[in-house]
C-alpha cells in the first residue's frame, strides 16, 4: 500500500473503525472521517480521544469532516463533499447501528440500509470508484449449515433487525458492483474480540454484553450472600447447547486481514468470511469466562430442563435480559473461509485457536475492568 493513499473511513470512534484508522495513520496514510456532531465535544475532538485510546499520538495526516451516512451526501456540505471525492482512493465503510433491539428497527435500517446506499452513491462520485465494506458472518441469520463467502440471500431468516439490515446492505453493494458502478471488497467478521496479545478492548458489544450482565448479577448476589471475596456459587441454568459453537476473532486479526486482503489487486468483487476456522464451543467458552468471575453453578441446558423443573425468579430475570443472546447459544452456521484464507496465505496473518490462554488474556482483561471500576 502507498504510505500516501488517501482513505476515508465512515466511523472512526467505533470498535473496527478506530483500529482502521489507527493503523492507516501508523502506516502513513492521509485518514479522512466522518463524525456526528455531539453537545459535549466537536466531531475532531471526539475522534481523537478515541483514537488516542488505540494508541495513536498523531493527527498530522488525519482529517475529521462533520457528517452523517444516515442523510443523503452523508451530511456533508457541497465545499466538503467536493474535497472529500477528489481526494479519496478509497472508501472504508464501518459505520453501523449496532443495535439488536426489534423497537430500533428503523433506526438500523436507517444507519445500516439506507446509510450504506449515502455512501455507495459518494462512491460512485470518486474516480476509483474503490469501496471497502463492513459486513458481518451473521448475515447468515438462522442457517445451521455451511455459509458460503459467494452467497448473500439464500432464503435464511434472520434472528434480528440487524442481521437483516446487514444483509439488505450487502445486496445493495452486489447490485452497484454487477452494473459496473463501484468496485467493491466486502468483509464478514464475526463476533470480535480484544487484541489477541494485550487482550485490550475499546468497546463492549457483543459477548462483553453478555460477560457483563453476569458480572452485574454476581455483584448483586454477593452484596447479598456472600460478601467474602472468593468463588460463589450461583444456580443458574443458562439455556444452550453445549456442543453448539460461537466464532470469536481478536481485533488485530480483523484488522490485519482486511488490510492485507485490500492490497491484492485481486481482492475487487470479493468477500471474505472474516472467522475463526476453529469455533469455540459453548462447554468450553462458558465455563472458562465462569472461571474468571469466580462463578460456580452455571450451567448450560436445553429447554427440557425448564419444562422439569420451572426457572428461578433469577433464571427468568436472567433470560429476559439476555433473551437476544440466547439465540446464538443455540447454534450457528459455519462459515467457510477459503476465500480469506487462500488471500492471507503466506502473509503470517493466522487467526488464532480461542484457547484458555486467550480467554485468560481477553476476559480475564475486561474482567479486571470492570473490578477496578467497581471499586
Amino acid at each position: 500500500m502507498s504510505d500516501r493513499k488517501s482513505i476515508l473511513i465512515t466511523v472512526a470512534t467505533g470498535f473496527l473503525g478506530s483500529h482502521l484508522a489507527a493503523r492507516f495513520l501508523e502506516n502513513g496514510c492521509r485518514v479522512t472521517v466522518l463524525a456526528r456532531a455531539s453537545n459535549n465535544a466537536s466531531p475532531r475532538s471526539r475522534v481523537q480521544h478515541v483514537l488516542r485510546e488505540v494508541g495513536v499520538s498523531h493527527f498530522d495526516n488525519l482529517a475529521v469532516y462533520e457528517g452523517d451516512i444516515s442523510l443523503p451526501d452523508v451530511g456533508l456540505n457541497e465545499c466538503a463533499r467536493k474535497q472529500i471525492v477528489s481526494a479519496t482512493d478509497e472508501v472504508w465503510h464501518c459505520a453501523a447501528s449496532l443495535s439488536f433491539q426489534e423497537q430500533d428497527r428503523e433506526e438500523i435500517y436507517r444507519m445500516n440500509v439506507d446509510g450504506t446506499r449515502h455512501v455507495i452513491d459518494l462512491v460512485k462520485q470518486m474516480p476509483s470508484r474503490r469501496i471497502q465494506h463492513v459486513s458481518t458472518a451473521y448475515i447468515a441469520g438462522d442457517r445451521q449449515d455451511v455459509a458460503l463467502e459467494t452467497e448473500i440471500n439464500v432464503g435464511q431468516r434472520f434472528k434480528n433487525a440487524y442481521e437483516e439490515s446487514k444483509c439488505q446492505a450487502e445486496l445493495l453493494i452486489a447490485d452497484e458492483q454487477s452494473k459496473g458502478a463501484i468496485v467493491a471488497s466486502v468483509y464478514r467478521p464475526s463476533i470480535v474480540i480484544g487484541d489477541s496479545k494485550s487482550g485490550r478492548a475499546t468497546h463492549f458489544h457483543g459477548v462483553y454484553a453478555f460477560i457483563r450482565a453476569l458480572w452485574a448479577m454476581l455483584q448483586r448476589f454477593r452484596r447479598r450472600m456472600s460478601p467474602q471475596p472468593g468463588p460463589v456459587k450461583v444456580p443458574l441454568r443458562v439455556l444452550g447447547v453445549e456442543t453448539h459453537t460461537l466464532n470469536f476473532v481478536p481485533i488485530d486479526y480483523v484488522v490485519d486481514a482486511m488490510i492485507e486482503i485490500s492490497r491484492r489487486p485481486d481482492s475487487a468483487g470479493g468477500t471474505y468470511h472474516l472467522a475463526n476456522p476453529s469455533p469455540t464451543e459453548n462447554r468450553m467458552w462458558l465455563p472458562n469466562i465462569c472461571r474468571l468471575l469466580q462463578a460456580e453453578g452455571i450451567q448450560l441446558v436445553g429447554e427440557n430442563s425448564f419444562l422439569k423443573t420451572p426457572m428461578t425468579k433469577r433464571e427468568s430475570l436472567f433470560q429476559k435480559r439476555m433473551a437476544f443472546y440466547y439465540q446464538y447459544l443455540q447454534g450457528e452456521p459455519r462459515f467457510d473461509c477459503r476465500r480469506a484464507l487462500d488471500a492471507l496465505k503466506n502473509t503470517g496473518i493466522e487467526c488464532p485457536p480461542v484457547t484458555v490462554e486467550l480467554i485468560n488474556r481477553i476476559i480475564g482483561w475486561y474482567v479486571d475492568l470492570l473490578n477496578a471500576k467497581a471499586t
